[in-house]
């Protein structure tokens, strides 16, 4: 943070992919990832795909084996056909044999909504080498809404805040998050708040520029005058 005070927060403008495949078994670190759709990139489905996997794959070979890997992922439909961008994750982490520690739901809309085109919910994921979770003390399994939304493509703040609590009760090693195309940098705030250092990697200027000093204030401030694509 500025001054030197508190937890710290850098922003990597920059190529996430590469940043962390440089980057492999960082030391008491975990990855948070809300990776792109393939409408915010402008490129094909198969050039879209070949992206998300390479990123997962980077993403969840990034955190330490005693670290956890968390996504936060919404399927989308493309050309009348579903893309489960959950399942890509799931298929990715398989091959790496890095298990699944728990998968929830976050609700986007009410139960029971009639709507087309997005689905009516949001993946978290989480996975780890060695971290389980405790049955001792449970969590939701469904989370009622993605909270405030910062920005047209954040994650939410509940979402976020639930992503960055499972680091801490997963992985009480982990003292740095980093957080792969980290928009405006929702994440960047909520873990800084919560007493991690953080890494955000963006590669649009604007949005990296302006998750250097983003925060969440009390109450329901927005950011939406930064547009995402």
């Amino acid at each position: 943070m500025p001054g030197g005070q508190g937890p710290l927060r850098e922003v990597v403008h920059g190529d996430a992919i590469a940043w962390l495949a440089a980057r492999p078994g960082l030391a008491r670190t975990s990855v948070i990832a809300s990776l792109p759709d393939v409408s915010e990139l402008g490129v094909t489905l198969d050039r879209w795909r070949e992206f998300f996997v390479g990123a997962a794959r980077a993403s969840l070979l990034a955190a330490a084996d005693d670290g956890v890997c968390l996504f936060v992922q919404t399927d989308n439909k493309r050309d009348g056909r579903w893309v489960s961008k959950a399942g890509l994750v799931l298929r990715v982490a398989d091959e790496l044999a890095i298990p699944l520690v728990f998968h929830k739901i976050v609700c986007r809309r009410p139960p029971g909504s009639l709507i087309h085109g997005r689905p009516g919910y949001t993946h978290l994921l989480a996975f780890s080498r060695v971290a389980v979770d405790d049955a001792d003390h449970p969590t939701p399994d469904v989370l009622p809404d993605l909270g405030e939304m910062p920005w047209s493509h954040s994650i939410g703040t509940r979402a976020a805040e639930a992503a960055v609590d499972a680091v801490r009760r997963l992985s009480p090693t982990t003292a740095r998050i980093v957080v792969p195309c980290c928009g405006i940098g929702t994440i960047l705030a909520v873990a800084n708040a919560r007493g991690f250092d953080v890494v955000g990697i963006e590669r649009n200027r604007k949005r990296a520029e302006a998750a250097q000093t983003f925060v969440l204030a009390s109450g329901a401030e927005r950011s939406g005058d930064v547009e995402g694509a």
